[in-house]
């Protein structure tokens, strides 16, 4: 959108191209230009009801968040909110995480920690 100085979801292409390796079953994006920082800019989107629905996307676990400023001087922004995976994802590794379906207490990437019950 910077390169271009224009404000448009399809500037690269169709969204649904561009997020299908993700392989999410929902995917959802928030753009804006002309605040100069990310707080001004996520509270234009909490302030506006389509926005503030894809930040709370059901099932959310994976955002991108990426700023960019024109040759005109306009600071561009996107989000990206995706998830569930369609599929259990794999690891780095090639297997798949070993507690998938379980509580996370805190999950990063395939890696999901939960409390363990004292023996």
């Amino acid at each position: 959108m910077a390169a271009k100085d224009v404000l448009d979801h399809g500037v690269l292409g169709p969204f649904s191209s561009r997020v299908a390796p993700l392989g999410a079953a929902r995917s959802a994006e928030n753009i804006a230009y002309g605040y100069d920082n990310f707080p001004k800019t996520l509270d234009q989107w909490i302030e506006s009801t389509g926005h503030r629905n894809n930040l709370l996307l059901h099932g959310a676990s994976r955002v991108g968040i990426a700023s960019a400023r024109s040759k005109t001087g306009r600071t561009y922004w996107a989000m990206v909110i995706a998830g569930p995976s369609e599929k259990p994802e794999q690891t780095k590794r090639g297997k798949r995480a070993e507690n998938a379906g379980q509580n996370c207490r805190l999950s990063l990437n395939d890696l999901c920690l939960v409390d363990q019950a004292e023996p």
